[in-house]
C-alpha cells in the first residue's frame, strides 16, 4: 500500500480517547508532520483501561491516511491463539503486548506468540518500568519482573521470522542490558518511547549502548537501524508525536548516523514489515 506525502511511522500510541475533536487534532499532527502512527487500544492495562480493539480499529478506518491500528493481546492467566487470527482478519497490523500475569515468555503465551509469526504481525511489548496502581492490591503481579526484557530473548529465538518490538528498550531500569539483546537477536528491535527515555538519553549515551563489542570502531553504524520510532503519544496527549521525532532526529544527527539508516529508524522499517510504501524525504 502507498501512502502519499508520508515518510515516517510511528509504532507506539496509545488510544485512551475516542473524542472526535482529540482524534481531528491527532490527525491533523499526523499530516503536517508527513507521518503515520499505530493505534493500540485495549482493555486491562493494570489501573487504565483504553478504548477496546473493535473501537480503535472502526478510528483507524475513518482515518485510513494517517492511523494504522494495533490490537492489545490480552496475556492473562489463559491465552488464546484464535484472537490473533481474528484481529489478523480485521486488519490489524500488528499487537500491543503489556501487563501479562506471567513473564512474557511464558509456555501459555507462545501459542500466541507462533500464531503472530504466522500471521507475519510484529509484536510491541511493553518492557522495564511501569507505574504503580490500585490494581497492584487486587491482582499482586511482579510487574517490572513479568516485562523485564530478558524474557523476549526465548520468543525472538523460538519465532526468527517475527519482528518484535521492545518498547523504551527497558527503560532506565533494563537499558543496557536491553540495548544488548537487540543488538544480538536479528528480529529484535527497540524504540526509546516516553517522555522519560527520549528526553534523558544523551547522544553519547545511546552511541555507546548501540556500538559493536567486537570491533572498536564501526563507520556503518549499523546497529542504529536496530531502533524504530515510537514516540508513546496518546491521542490527549498528541504534541508527544512531535516531540518524540524530533529528539529522535537530534540524537541520530549528532551520533553521525547516515541518512540512509535514519530514514530506516523514522518509519521504512516498520512500514516494510506492514506492506506499506512511504514517500522519500526531501531531508530528514
Amino acid at each position: 500500500m502507498k501512502y502519499e506525502n508520508k515518510y515516517r511511522l510511528d509504532i507506539h500510541v496509545h488510544c485512551d480517547s475516542g473524542n472526535p475533536a482529540q482524534l481531528e487534532t491527532l490527525a491533523e499532527i499526523c499530516r503536517s508532520r508527513n507521518t503515520i502512527i499505530c493505534l493500540s487500544g485495549g482493555l486491562r492495562y493494570g489501573g487504565h483501561d483504553f478504548l477496546p480493539n473493535d473501537d480503535v480499529i472502526s478510528i483507524c478506518k475513518r482515518y485510513p491516511d494517517c492511523f494504522l491500528p494495533l490490537a492489545k493481546l490480552d496475556l492473562w492467566e489463559t491465552a488464546d491463539p484464535a484472537e490473533v487470527y481474528h484481529y489478523a482478519e480485521k486488519g490489524v497490523k500488528g499487537f500491543k503486548c503489556i501487563y501479562p500475569y506471567y513473564e512474557y515468555d511464558h509456555d501459555i503465551y507462545m501459542p500466541v506468540y507462533e500464531a503472530a509469526a504466522k500471521c507475519g504481525l510484529p509484536l510491541l511489548f511493553h518492557t522495564g518500568n511501569y507505574r504503580p496502581s490500585p490494581a497492584d492490591e487486587i491482582y499482586r503481579r511482579p510487574m517490572l519482573k513479568n516485562m523485564h526484557p530478558i524474557h523476549l530473548d526465548r520468543i525472538a529465538r523460538s519465532f526468527q521470522k517475527l519482528n518484535i518490538v521492545m518498547a523504551h528498550m527497558g527503560t532506565r531500569i533494563f537499558q543496557d542490558e536491553a540495548s544488548q539483546y537487540i543488538k544480538m537477536l536479528p528480529n529484535l528491535y527497540a524504540d526509546l518511547g516516553g517522555c522519560g527515555q527520549w528526553l534523558r538519553m544523551q547522544p553519547a549515551d545511546l552511541a555507546e549502548m548501540l556500538k559493536p563489542d567486537t570491533v572498536e570502531c564501526d563507520c556503518t553504524m549499523g546497529n542504529f537501524r536496530k531502533l524504530v520510532l515510537g514516540s508513546d503519544a496518546y491521542v490527549t496527549h498528541p504534541h508527544i508525536i512531535s516531540e518524540g521525532a524530533d529528539h529522535y532526529l537530534r540524537l541520530l544527527r549528532r551520533i553521525g548516523v547516515p541518512k540512509t539508516i535514519i530514514d530506516d529508524v523514522m518509519g521504512r522499517t516498520v512500514a516494510s514489515w506492514m506492506g506499506i510504501e512511504l514517500d522519500e524525504p526531501d531531508q530528514v
